[in-house]
């Protein structure tokens, strides 16, 4: 009897730390339903399947276009989504066009609210699919002298 008992001490106490260990990973995770940050782009057909498109994406090169931006976002899909408004959206707002600095502050805010009322949805300065749809992206390869939509 006293062998087992120290492997089921043992037991236990591999349960607590495997549990504990694992803390962390379940405190972090995104709630049901909760939007995922873009934090990488990827190319992606356009509607037609005729040609590639560039747009932020959950890490780069996944395809996975399920994501939104907001302010205090930093990353590379910021940068593509500041290309795309400059290139593809810039009639939208006024000049000085925006820095590509992967920063989602207040102008990329207002660029974003902007271009999502010239395209009549809903207006909230968050990037996110219903905007990712409707507005215009550079064509890979174009320098953005064309843009194309993509779903």
């Amino acid at each position: 009897m006293k062998r087992i008992r120290p492997l089921l001490t043992a037991a236990a106490a591999l349960a607590i730390a495997s549990g504990i260990a694992m803390l962390p990973a379940l405190t972090s995770a995104a709630p049901a339903g909760a939007a995922v940050s873009c934090t990488g782009t990827s190319l992606v057909p356009d509607t037609g399947g005729l040609v590639q498109v560039r747009v932020p994406t959950v890490g780069n090169g996944t395809g996975n276009v399920n994501c939104q931006l907001g302010l205090g976002n930093q990353s590379v899909a910021v940068s593509r989504l500041q290309i795309a408004l400059n290139q593809c959206d810039s009639h939208e707002f006024d000049p000085p066009l925006l820095a590509v600095d992967g920063d989602y502050g207040q102008l990329t805010q207002d660029a974003v609210a902007g271009t999502q009322a010239s395209l009549h949805i809903s207006v909230d300065g968050i990037y996110g699919p219903q905007t990712r749809r409707t507005m215009a992206w550079p064509v890979a390869g174009s320098s953005g002298g064309i843009c194309a939509f993509v779903n």
